[in-house]
Formats: structure tokens, sequence, C-alpha cells
């Protein structure tokens, strides 16, 4: 694929997915990729280089399944497990780890701090040149925090579950206009705010019935 081909595929995608559109940038991608592919020698040192590596990567991917394994059994123990899991998209995978970034719901004070933890919020105004249509998110949180969401979200988008509140409230911000980033900030805000609402109910529930 030659470089006029190649930028204006980039370019195509990248005005699709709401992204800003740079032709350098694309020029960039395409050189690098051009480059980044290394022939090696067809040696004995270069197989035993090319075994290690895969043998580094099994023993990585083997630490990594103990680890999420332990991440599940000590979500299960907590009692916002089930609520967690239970809501759409979110399986074994990701609700420790969704549960895991945001730890105990009763620690924030409400659900906009919870927000502001995922630094999906508002930035506070600053004075000069600046005007509130120009404010982003504030990105001053947990990014950890962030990254899972955005997969939540993708997720959601790619099963398009029905009677979802979050994924019907991102076709909604879609249908106003709004790129598929904006949307995905947006679902997430909901998200956290029906995570917020739902598990601080569950522990009210329990000191309920704990002062019974």
């Amino acid at each position: 694929m030659g470089e006029k081909r190649f930028t204006a595929d980039y370019c195509k995608w990248a005005k699709k997915q709401g992204y800003r559109v740079y032709e350098r940038l694309a020029k960039e991608i395409l050189v690098a990729a051009q480059n980044g592919i290394p022939v090696l020698p067809n040696s004995q040192s270069t197989k035993i280089v090319v075994q290690e590596a895969v043998r580094v990567v099994h023993q990585i991917e083997i630490s990594r399944d103990t680890i999420l394994t332990q991440m599940q059994q000590l979500a299960k123990s907590l009692p916002e497990y089930s609520v967690v899991r239970d809501m759409p998209c979110i399986g074994d995978t990701l609700a420790p780890r969704v549960i895991a970034e945001i730890g105990d719901v009763r620690r924030f004070r409400n659900k906009h701090s919870l927000i502001a933890y995922a630094g999906i919020d508002a930035p506070p105004y600053q004075s000069g040149s600046f005007f509130a249509t120009e404010r982003h998110i504030s990105k001053r949180g947990n990014s950890y925090l962030r990254k899972t969401g955005y997969e939540i979200m993708q997720c959601l988008i790619q099963h398009q579950p029905d009677d979802d509140p979050v994924y019907s409230f991102i076709q909604k911000k879609r249908s106003e206009g709004k790129s598929a980033k904006e949307a995905m900030i947006a679902g997430l805000n909901k998200f956290l705010r029906i995570y917020y609402g739902r598990v601080t109910e569950l522990y009210n529930q329990i000191d309920i019935e704990l002062t019974i």
C-alpha cells in the first residue's frame, strides 16, 4: 500500500472514530511499519533467542492467570461482587478489576466524587482566554479505572445489550452528534453513577440488617 492510499484510509478511519485527523501522523505510522519488521538471520543463536522469548511470554501468561484467579477469589468474597457481576458486559475478568480500582465505594462522599476519582469530570474553570466550551475531562484521577471503564464501554458497544441504560445513553449521545470518544466518556460517567448508586444501596441495606 502506498503512502497516499494509506494516508487517505487512516484519515477516513480517524474521522469515523471521532479522532483528530493528522496526515503527518499517518505518514509517521507508515514509515514506522515499513521499518519495524526486522529480518532475523537463520542461525542457531537466533533460534535460541526466539525460544527464550516465547518461554518468557508463556511464563508471564501463567503469572497473569494466577493473579487474575486470586483477584477473582478476593472479589467474590465482597458483598458487591454479585451486584457488579450482574451488570451487562462485566464478566469474571472485568468485575474484579473495576472493584479493585474503585475500592470501598463508601469512601466517596457522593457519585460526583467517584467520577472525579476516575478523572472524567471537567477540570476547574480558569481565567484568561479559557472558555467553558473548551473544557475536556480532567484526567486527574485513576488512569487504570478509566482504562477499565473504557473496556467496559467498548464491550457494551460491541454486544449492544437490550434495555441497558448505559448503552442507551451512549447511543443517545451519538444521535446528538457527539463523537464516539465523547459518547464513551458520557457512557462511563453514567456507568459510574449507576455503580455508585447500586453498591451504596447494597451496603446501606446491609447496615440496616445488622442493626435489626
